[in-house]
């Protein structure tokens, strides 16, 4: 699924950002660690709601992993 059509970025892609930096905490943050820059702005609540999966999966991992 196409993410940010201004910059041609995907969910594969956006995904592995997000997983491969950790830090990347607002959409603005996600476009640059992509190398791009917002422009329409269509993508930000998207990014949004993916950073946040991204947050609770790395938490549930965190939790799992503490439980063993």
């Amino acid at each position: 699924m196409i993410v940010c059509v201004c910059n041609a970025k995907n969910c594969r892609t956006v995904r592995e950002v997000l997983a491969n930096a950790p830090h990347v905490d607002t959409p603005a943050a996600a476009h640059r660690a992509m190398g791009c820059k917002p422009q329409c702005g269509r993508c930000l609540p998207t990014l949004a709601g993916m950073i946040e999966e991204a947050r609770n999966e790395t938490a549930m991992a965190s939790v799992l992993a503490a439980a063993d």
